[in-house]
């Protein structure tokens, strides 16, 4: 069935700034292989990739590949509208398809066996600009001078018009996202290996919108025939679909656009409103989608409905997913980064219950038996004694153990203010994560009291290797800003997810204080820190006095210019503070 397409588009068009925030990526060898295999002409290197169409050429982040996914709904779609367009375009001549184009109503064999619904949407996109995002048209010129424009431009054309990236920077994006569109293996890989990486495949804060989102993409794959052929009910939920021979539901319980057309059946099928109510409900449906749309999970976060990769950090996601047995999954490792105050503390802390989470704060002593726990002396009544004494990891992976239908959360404040990989030591090798969180990898404890410190508190089997369990999140701040933080190596960043998070200087917790600058005639210039600092890439000047003190600011300008002593001193404000 052949959708709206600008009611798909809107999707993307009206999705708030987060959901545009990609995480970067590192290519690996099984990447680049696949990627290789793109109709384009490619180089990779860690984190970028060098294009090259004919004599031109253009560097691109690896970030760029992530619209690929993102757009994957529309770019399906935009197949389906083209695999029409291509019949037609086989059968007839440029001048009688843009007839039939201006005059739908005209006979064709083609346009005639799609359902009414698709037939009106086809010819829509194809004559009226405004129904297909103002993108560019398929026909150019007309009479004897009628020709077709480039496929593969035309499409690509509505794809950017989708997306907020400037026209300056989309040629080449728009050229690696139909690319993409055009390899199912290449998308797979990418699919599987970088899905993580973007916040979220569709936000909504209508849980029935989202629902007709995700139904409406796995019904241009083809993925809910084998629901429909059993009839109206999907899983438990009864009556979950409602048919009807006209693309009109008909019913004030039904969504109002159908999510699928089943040439059998020559039927339309509506999605049931209400389906994404409760906690419950949500995580049925989520399962129920998962096995249609692998690795993809739907949930809820705060007022917003979210349809994201189950490997994307579930930290500020609730509720947990359960699995089969019972057991909180969705472990992961997520970074908050950004200058101080920022609220990287405040996001965690609103996303976490004090009943759930052990907290500890990294700086530059801190080493990994103070991570993990040592063996340390104790007095027992006039005797000496010695016993292992838990680290912040220890106690936070034995509540995980202890209750694995909870989920648990490890907090590192400022985890680059010492050396993470070092305090980490062999637990390194567990931020590795299997689908539902769990540890890729087990290891030997290099600290055999730690193992057994462990095994006398469970309660349940013992273990002999350690690992992550699913029901554990680490998660940790980092300030981007300062120059006396360690840098984290690409090994260890590569296991964690990152989030940034900018000043909002509407947030009255910002401070509110004003500056005071003396100008030259002595009096006060005042300007308050948050009108300061959020000036968007403007420019004032402050006076300088006019005694015989040369600032340093003054004396750099003297070497630029000449001796010429400056009047002002220019300052340039960016967003996040200035230089």
């Amino acid at each position: 069935m052949l959708s709206k397409l600008n009611t798909v588009g809107n999707w993307y068009q009206s999705d708030s700034e987060s959901g545009w925030f990609f995480d970067e990526i590192t290519f690996d060898q099984e990447a680049i292989a696949s990627f290789s295999e793109l109709d384009l002409e490619i180089q990779f290197q860690a984190h970028s990739a060098l294009v090259k169409t004919g004599k031109n050429h253009a560097y691109i982040p690896s970030n760029y590949f992530l619209y690929a996914l993102k757009l994957q709904p529309l770019a399906q779609l935009l197949n389906l509208y083209m695999d029409v367009f291509g019949k037609l375009k086989g059968n007839l001549s440029s001048c009688e398809l843009a007839e039939l184009i201006a005059s739908p109503t005209i006979t064709n064999l083609i346009t005639n066996k799609l359902d009414q619904y698709s037939r009106d949407n086809f010819f829509a996109v194809l004559g009226d600009k405004s129904a297909r995002l103002a993108a560019k048209s398929i026909i150019n010129g007309s009479g004897d001078d009628t020709k077709l424009r480039n496929s593969d431009d035309f499409v690509r054309s509505i794809l950017l018009k989708a997306i907020p990236v400037p026209d300056a920077s989309s040629e080449m994006l728009g050229k690696v996202i139909y690319a993409f569109s055009q390899s199912i293996s290449a998308f797979e890989v990418l699919a599987n290996k970088y899905s993580m990486n973007i916040p979220y495949l569709f936000q909504s804060d209508s849980g029935d919108d989202l629902l007709f989102q995700i139904l409406s993409t796995l019904g241009w794959q083809g993925k809910l025939d084998s629901i429909i052929e059993q009839g109206t009910a999907w899983g438990e939920i009864e009556d979950a679909f409602r048919s009807a021979t006209t693309p009109v539901v008909g019913n004030a319980n039904y969504v109002d656009d159908p999510v699928h057309y089943s040439e059998v059946k020559m039927e339309y099928y509506f999605i049931k409103k209400g389906l994404l109510t409760t906690p419950d409900s949500i995580n049925m449906v989520s399962d129920l989608v998962s096995k249609l749309w692998l690795n993809m999970q739907l949930i809820r976060k705060d007022a917003e409905f979210l349809f994201c990769s189950s490997a994307r950090s579930t930290s500020d996601l609730a509720p947990f997913l359960l699995g089969s047995s019972g057991t909180a999954k969705n472990g992961t490792n997520k970074i908050y980064y950004g200058a101080p105050g920022t609220g990287k503390s405040h996001t965690i802390n609103n996303q976490t219950s004090d009943r759930t989470k052990v907290v500890t704060v990294f700086h530059p002593d801190t080493q990994y038996n103070d991570f993990v726990g040592a063996l340390k002396p104790r007095m027992s009544g006039s005797d000496i004694t010695y016993e292992f004494r838990p680290g912040p990891f220890t106690k936070a992976l034995l509540l995980a153990l202890n209750k694995p239908e909870e989920h648990f959360q490890l907090i590192i404040e400022e985890i680059n203010r010492a050396p993470a990989a070092a305090v980490f030591g062999e637990l390194f090798q567990l931020l590795d994560r299997k689908e539902g969180g769990r540890s890729q990898y087990t290891i030997d404890a290099a600290d055999p009291d730690m193992l057994g410190y462990i095994n006398t508190h469970l309660n349940s089997e013992s273990i002999d290797k350690l690992y992550i369990p699913e029901n554990l999140s680490l998660l940790a701040t980092m300030n981007s800003s300062d120059q006396a933080v360690m840098p984290l190596d690409t090994a260890f960043k590569r296991r964690w997810s990152f989030e940034y998070l900018k000043i909002d200087f509407k947030n009255p917790e910002v401070p509110r204080q004003t500056l005071t600058l003396k100008t030259a005639d002595s009096s006060d210039w005042n300007i308050s820190w948050v009108d300061f600092a959020d000036t968007r890439c403007s420019s004032f000047s402050i006076p300088l006095p006019s005694n015989s003190y040369l600032h340093p600011a003054e004396q750099y300008f003297n070497d630029a210019v000449g001796p010429k002593r400056p009047k002002s001193l220019p300052i340039i404000c960016f967003p996040d503070g200035i230089s």
